[in-house]
């Protein structure tokens, strides 16, 4: 099958672009090809098309991973996307969450629909001789090691993940400290946070690798492509129980209940309600006794891919 990726841009490393990167490179790896624009049996549109539907040749599959769901945004940045959900061929959501969402701001799809999730290449490091000396060495000097990970702003809550490792510092785990990835952090003071700003994924993957727990309380994620590779790595998470990121969580970690549950209505997302961290009133539960994630194997994801677009191809040549 010969398959067009559109919207997509393969050296980026924003969440849709770096899973398209993935879906991609497992599909080839799996006989299909990824096309040129002159030449496909079907095209997967991420989030929105290119050009008007009606300019290609082949049936249009519409992956969605959310929409902009902000009262200032809504009118105005979803146009295109909208106008790609009312006329493709079928659409892929990439979460339960997104699901209920649109469907109760734009309705049912005029076409069919389905969920499959997120994923990644499972491959975890096994050589500790290839951490950093730096990663070795906070390692062993602190008993847990917690880790987060965005490109943070409001909704991301970086404020409330540092505010649930100080419960958990204070109450469970005086010998802890917190690892901050990513770009545009707030500074929090304390010798017991270390920042990194932007790392490699190779690096990202070492600090996920010897961490404990990822602390992620982000507010209305989709999949998060941070967390997926951490638990590629066997680390459990906290999250929060609003958004698509605990469908991928699930019993492999603890999920923490929100003040107000978010109803699906247009919201200013940058402006998150706190979570309550008193919540968690004893040490987290050892890994060996929680449960399992969602199945995150791009292979697995892959194969899914191909049912729904050999489906769609089918039904357009009947």
């Amino acid at each position: 099958m010969k398959i067009l990726f559109d919207g997509c841009d393969f050296v980026s490393r924003t969440g849709p672009n770096t899973f398209a990167r993935r879906l991609a490179m497992q599909l080839a790896n799996t006989g299909h090809i990824i096309a040129d624009p002159d030449d496909y049996d079907v095209v997967l549109a991420f989030i929105q098309t290119s050009f008007p539907i009606e300019q290609y040749r082949a049936p249009v599959v519409q992956r969605l991973d959310g929409i902009w769901f902000s009262p200032s945004e809504f009118l105005t940045k979803n146009v295109d996307i909208l106008t790609c959900y009312r006329n493709c061929d079928h659409t892929i959501f990439q979460s339960n969450f997104d699901r209920k969402m649109i469907l109760k701001l734009w309705g049912e799809p005029n076409v069919s629909c389905s969920i499959v999730g997120n994923g990644i290449k499972i491959d975890p490091l096994k050589d500790a001789s290839k951490l950093s000396y730096d990663l070795l060495k906070l390692r062993n000097e602190h008993e847990k090691v917690f880790v987060c990970s965005a490109n943070w702003h409001g909704q991301k809550r970086l404020k409330q993940n540092v505010e649930l490792f100080r419960h958990l510092k204070t109450n469970f785990y005086p010998r802890s400290c917190l690892i901050v990835l990513g770009s545009n952090p707030q500074m929090f003071p304390g010798t017991d946070i270390f920042y990194t700003g932007n790392v490699s994924h190779e690096l990202c993957a070492q600090t996920y690798s010897i961490a404990d727990w990822m602390l992620h309380l982000s507010w209305l994620d989709h999949a998060p492509n941070a967390v997926i590779e951490c638990m590629m790595q066997g680390t459990p998470v906290v999250c929060s129980e609003d958004g698509g990121t605990c469908e991928l969580v699930r019993d492999f970690g603890v999920i923490l209940k929100e003040t107000s549950r978010y109803n699906f209505d247009l919201v200013d997302y940058d402006d998150p309600p706190d979570v309550d961290v008193r919540q968690v009133d004893r040490p987290l539960p050892d890994i060996v006794s929680l449960g399992k994630h969602a199945d995150i194997d791009i292979a697995t994801i892959g194969r899914q891919y191909v049912e729904v677009l050999e489906e769609v191809v089918g039904r357009s040549r009947k």
